[in-house]
């Protein structure tokens, strides 16, 4: 047991746990109803804590511990290529924008099922959304506890199962109790550990190492690859474009990180916002996945990839100091973690249970009901963690393609095109998925490019002829969200 590396990451676990308790209380003494407080944060985030709960509700583990993987394996190509996530909270926040969040305070919307159940006046359309939600953001969850958990065994020499139990703990629990409000300031500090943990690595590195002119020289010379372009990671011109979709723009159609759009307080914190999320993006994307290449030089022979950056972190640093930067990883984790178990537990509570079941509860019993959800759902997905399969990987890809096709055309149409009816949101949205895995399964990768590219234009396409096919919105809808009778538009 490394306890000095491990030390550093339970007193950071601690210090979310409490944030937690402390943000409880805020929830008895909200201004707003118990919904608007627990899921979205009684809509008053500024600049600084919304730019870093969008970036770090959508970087997951993957931003700090695959990318640099893939990148040991692929070169600079790869590098290349995660470079088109930098815009995502612009793309979130730009398009979405005002509109969205004054049609979701105009609405009560607190989810994005509740925008979907009001544009479109359709049970199929909620419900649908609702069990997508649930069943891929599960699946993308209990990926991210393996994730959360396989870092603590390889650092600290935790048996797998303790390390679930224990990084599983502090997360339920502090989201069940703190709520979105919780989440959003623990994705704060966890961005701000993730910028410094980058910044400490790299200082290590440049002292440790002999630098960037020798490293890339015995990479020339060893790997001529992995320097190249289009290189193994296949950098084409098609295959960016189809990223930029994927890890980019398309990243509107995830529900844990759209619903963002409706938290911030004002106009200027969102184009505060706009500015610091491409910035901070940037160094998340480019910081960690960089060194990828460089770990190659040093250690050509690691038996699993993932574990590039850790092996490095744990023989340049000393303990303590490996614990505090390996917290970095763990907090990607947690804070992707943390969204989604408040967009799954809403779709629960809000989308079906007050939909459908008992509409007029209590905000005592909806209190009650959410702490419950967000609770079970989370333990569930740690128990399902305990015996992962082995084809987990292959679902996380599926849940995130499959929620950006099925939700990118619904969000968008919706929100900016008055024609868009019920119909057309009802065929797009399982055009999208059902076109997304049959593709994916028979036809992978057409024309040269990622699957979500072509499930999302057949989406798109669904949504615009079935639209014009389809009886158009009622006036009443017309008028609730653009202010005026006139379909046409």
């Amino acid at each position: 047991m490394q306890w000095d590396v491990l030390i550093p990451i339970i007193i950071y676990l601690v210090i979310t746990f409490l944030i937690g308790g402390a943000l409880h209380k805020h929830i008895k003494n909200r201004k707003t109803s118990f919904q608007e407080e627990y899921f979205i944060g009684g809509r008053s985030l500024g600049p600084i804590v919304l730019t870093f709960t969008i970036l770090a509700s959508a970087a997951s583990a993957g931003t700090f511990i695959g990318s640099p993987g893939v990148a040991y394996n692929q070169g600079f190509s790869w590098v290349l290529i995660l470079l088109t996530q930098v815009g995502m909270g612009i793309y979130i926040l730009g398009i979405l924008g005002k509109k969205f969040a004054i049609v979701a305070r105009k609405i009560g919307a607190v989810t994005l099922t509740d925008f979907f159940k009001e544009r479109y006046q359709s049970t199929a359309v909620v419900l649908g959304s609702s069990i997508g939600i649930i069943i891929f953001i599960s699946a993308y969850m209990v990926a991210q506890f393996v994730g959360g958990a396989r870092i603590l065994e390889a650092i600290t020499g935790l048996p797998y199962e303790a390390g679930l139990i224990f990084f599983g703990v502090a997360v339920v629990a502090y989201t069940a109790y703190g709520g979105f409000r919780a989440v959003a300031l623990t994705d704060a500090i966890q961005g701000i550990i993730m910028i410094l943990g980058g910044v400490i690595l790299w200082i290590v590195f440049m002292v440790k190492t002999d630098g960037f002119s020798v490293l890339i020289g015995e990479l020339v010379a060893k790997h001529p690859e992995m320097v190249e372009l289009p290189g193994p990671a296949n950098a084409t011109p098609l295959n960016l474009f189809s990223y930029f979709i994927l890890f980019g723009i398309a990243a509107i159609g995830l529900p844990h990180a759209s619903v963002r759009g409706m938290t911030f307080k004002n106009t200027d914190a969102m184009h505060k916002s706009l500015i610091y999320s491409g910035i901070i993006m940037f160094l998340f994307s480019i910081g960690f996945a960089t060194l990828g290449p460089f770990v190659k030089v040093l250690y050509p022979d690691l038996a699993v990839a993932d574990l590039a950056l850790p092996t490095m972190i744990l023989d340049l640093m000393p303990g303590w100091l490996a614990g505090l930067v390996l917290a970095a990883p763990l907090a990607a984790i947690m804070s992707t973690v943390d969204s989604m178990l408040l967009v799954t537990s809403a779709s629960v509570v809000k989308d079906i249970y007050l939909n459908y079941i008992n509409p007029k509860a209590s905000d005592t019993k909806i209190a009650k009901l959410s702490y419950m959800t967000t609770l079970v759902i989370g333990v569930g997905v740690v128990l399902f963690a305990l015996t992962p399969p082995d084809y987990l990987q292959f679902i996380v890809i599926y849940a995130i393609g499959g929620l950006e096709a099925t939700f990118f055309a619904p969000i968008v149409f919706g929100l900016y095109w008055k024609r868009a009816s019920k119909w057309g949101a009802i065929v797009s949205m399982y055009t999208g998925l059902i076109s997304y895995i049959v593709i994916g399964q028979f036809f992978p990768n057409p024309f040269g490019m990622q699957t979500i590219v072509t499930a999302t234009a057949l989406s798109i396409f669904a949504m615009v002829v079935v639209s014009y096919l389809s009886p158009a919105p009622t006036s009443q809808v017309i008028r609730k969200f653009w202010g005026t009778d006139k379909i046409a538009g």
